[in-house]
């Protein structure tokens, strides 16, 4: 027992100095740095926001080298270190996830305007993004005071110091300040330069309104046949045909409704009212993931909110057209509106100069055309995190002719009482969004979207003679026809945009549209009539299809390392039309390589399918053309496109970009039905011939722009090449 209790006393004694020592290793981090400093000699350089009072929980550093101290004390803390001499280097470690949070909320206009396309840079850290399409931002940054850098085209920078020390939400304003003193390419992440997209253009509304004008009103479409690898295809012609595409190959999205027939004026105006548009993102390769649906090209136009601090309004007078806009809050800070109206007034310039030749002829004539557009969004503002919109648009054209001759002979005996023709015809969309922007959290961003789409064209040509003969005998004819087209479509659209750190941009959703497709209703009634007996002879055809389109897809536009970027996607679209099904998979790669603050080099990937096609018997985009689905017998179009690009930015504020293409399609399509001004919608399946296409070439670009003044030069070298064997065997 006496040597039990001897070994136990020792044990104890033992112990006391190790226990005395864990004591002295408990403690702070800067305390343990004191005694670091004591034992090696060593002096810690290090910035004040440094996190140092945390609690240090590891074994004692006594006895230990400078560097196994060192490596135990900073162990899983963020903090780096680096020994130079007889100082230690300390600074956050960006590589960590720990001691990080996130900054996140919207870029405005002074009038509340959301700004899409900003640039929010960290003047601190050397990263930043760019505000989404509703003005969104989100980016993660290392504990610590900040100084963050908003600025976007047209604007005054704002400078805001932040001390990140828990997730945040900003509501940034700029003001406006069209002075650029000189042109720095890492502050425009939205500069070609910087993005990751080759064939990608961003329009604001004031490139709109100082680019191309027609007759004193700009043009968006016209806007855009200025760009390289664009052809318009017919003077003063709003057609588009992007790299050796189709007219009909192009989705225009308004507010992420798709619009069908975007021309007024036979193609003179496109349907696009520049007062109410924000920002337009054209892409002609390089296509996202998030977007689908046609081969060649997308359009995605947002329109403004509305100013939440004023009441403005514009009126515009061109030569051809008005215009009229109004915007202010409806209650300060929380809901407005917008609205624009716009109609050509060329009936009014027709109307006296036809009666005057009318005053003068026994035949008499007279001619109607108008347009006009409506455009009307309410936006409400819920709270930082939740705001809600709709959007409405209308547009309608209506253009007619008719003439009447008198005292002409048609047959032997008999005198002309009246010989008239009419024609009629009407053409125009209307689009509904219900909008509902959400942030989850400060790194998740959502927007779901109820739309309802319609177009719709008709045109009625009406053809009566009415004959006077001897002994009072009455000859009468008349033919009649009326053709009716039109499309409806309603869906959703979800949008999740997802950023959890500054090298990783998600985005992920879904679209469905139901469509109802008519292609063309026929209506034809032939009258002769011989005194009181008629007889009448009446022809009906109509047609009719039912579709669903449901696609899914994601993507993430990633930063390997500071000179590499990546765009990665897939796109998934499901088509069903009378039992028939088709399934696409669409895969999509962009790759940016950064050489030097001045030079990028950029290539691209995309696969896109297109399950609606436009038939037409002339080249000129009329109303009269109709839209089909893609079908048992008509399978959907499909393109693969390859893109490669250098893009420099040289002295004197001249920026050179250089793109090539490749772009091959399958399952084209081209109509055989005759030179009427309607294709025959009768078994139009079997007027339908296939073939596959091929199109390539290079473009370049020279831009100088000083803030006050800018200039463009393009040229584009392409060819584009079709077959199909019904019309070219062999």
């Amino acid at each position: 027992m006496a040597r039990f209790l001897i070994l136990i006393l020792l044990a104890t004694i033992c112990r006391q100095p190790l226990l005395a020592e864990q004591t002295q290793a408990a403690g702070t981090l800067k305390e343990q740095l004191e005694t670091i400093r004591k034992e090696h000699s060593v002096r810690f350089v290090y910035d004040a926001s440094l996190k140092l009072d945390a609690p240090y929980k590891g074994r004692p550093l006594h006895g230990l080298t400078l560097e196994q101290s060192l490596k135990e004390l900073f162990r899983d803390t963020g903090i780096q270190w680096e020994v130079k001499g007889k100082y230690v280097l300390l600074t956050p470690d960006r590589q960590t996830r720990t001691n990080k949070h996130t900054l996140s909320g919207y870029v405005y206009a002074a009038n509340g305007e959301t700004i899409i396309n900003a640039t929010v840079w960290d003047l601190t850290s050397g990263t930043g993004t760019l505000t989404n399409e509703h003005g969104f931002f989100s980016l993660t940054l290392p504990e610590g005071s900040h100084r963050i850098r908003f600025s976007y085209v047209g604007f005054g920078e704002h400078i805001e110091t932040v001390e990140v020390d828990g997730n945040k939400s900003l509501a940034i304003r700029l003001k406006d300040d069209y002075r650029l003193e000189e042109v720095i390419v890492t502050a425009d992440l939205n500069s070609p330069l910087l993005t990751t997209q080759t064939g990608k253009v961003s329009l604001s509304s004031h490139d709109l309104q100082t680019g191309y004008a027609l007759l004193s009103s700009p043009d968006v479409v016209k806007t855009l046949q200025n760009l390289p690898g664009v052809a318009a295809g017919t003077e003063f012609i709003s057609g588009l045909y992007v790299h050796g595409g189709s007219n009909d190959e192009n989705v225009f999205l308004l507010d992420g409704t798709p619009l069908y027939q975007i021309n007024h004026l036979g193609g003179l105006f496109s349907a696009f009212n520049t007062d109410v548009v924000k920002n337009i993102d054209f892409y002609k390769s390089g296509f996202p993931a998030r977007y689908g649906g046609r081969l060649s090209s997308v359009v995605d136009v947002r329109t403004k909110d509305g100013n939440m601090k004023e009441f403005h309004g514009n009126i515009s007078v061109g030569l051809l057209d008005g215009r009229i806009q109004l915007e202010g809050p409806i209650r300060k800070d929380r809901t407005s509106f917008n609205i624009a109206m716009r109609r050509t007034w060329m009936d009014l310039l027709t109307v006296p100069a036809v009666a005057i030749r009318n005053s003068s002829r026994r035949d008499k004539g007279n001619i109607h055309y108008a347009f006009h557009d409506i455009n009307a969004k309410v936006t409400h503002v819920f709270s930082d995190r939740s705001r809600a919109d709709i959007s409405f648009y209308s547009g309608k054209d209506a253009f007619k002719i008719s003439s009447e001759i008198h005292e002409h002979a048609y047959l032997t005996g008999y005198e002309t009482e009246l010989d008239q023709t009419k024609f009629d015809l009407q053409w125009g969309n209307l689009t509904v969004a219900l909008n509902w922007k959400y942030r989850f959290s400060p790194k998740l961003f959502a927007n779901i979207t109820g739309v309802y789409t319609r177009n719709k064209s008709r045109y009625h040509d009406l053809n009566e003679v009415k004959l006077q003969g001897e002994n009072d005998t009455k000859l009468s004819a008349s033919m009649a026809r009326r053709y009716y087209s039109t499309i409806n479509d309603g869906g959703y659209r979800i949008e999740l945009d997802y950023r959890p750190n500054v090298n990783h941009h998600w985005r992920m959703g879904s679209n469905y549209l139901l469509h109802f497709f008519r292609p063309q209703n026929v209506s034809n009634v032939d009258f002769t009539a011989f005194n009181e007996t008629g007889d009448t002879i009446a022809k009906q055809t109509s047609g009719f299809y039912r579709g669903h389109e449901l696609s899914l897809y994601a993507e993430d536009d990633v930063a390997i390392g500071e000179r590499l970027k990546l765009n990665a996607g897939i796109h998934y679209t499901l088509f069903n039309i009378s039992g028939k099904g088709y399934h696409s998979v669409e895969p999509r790669i962009a790759l940016r390589y950064q050489c030097s603050e001045r030079t990028t080099l950029k290539a691209s990937y995309t696969e896109m399918s297109q399950f609606m096609h436009q038939l037409s018997n002339t080249y000129l985009n009329l109303p009269t053309d109709y839209w089909v689905p893609s079908t048992r017998n008509v399978r959907p179009k499909r393109s693969r496109q390859y893109a490669v690009g250098i893009y420099m930015q040289l002295p004197y504020h001249l920026q050179l970009n250089m793109e090539g293409f490749y772009k091959t399609t399958s399952h084209a399509i081209e109509y055989d039905g005759g030179n009427s001004l309607s294709p025959s919608a009768d078994d139009w399946e079997t007027l339908v011939r296939e073939g596959k296409g091929k199109s390539y070439g290079i473009e370049m670009e020279l831009s100088y722009s000083n803030g006050r003044t800018s200039a463009q030069a393009a040229y584009t070298l392409s060819w584009s090449k079709r077959k199909f064997t019904d019309f070219y065997p062999g």
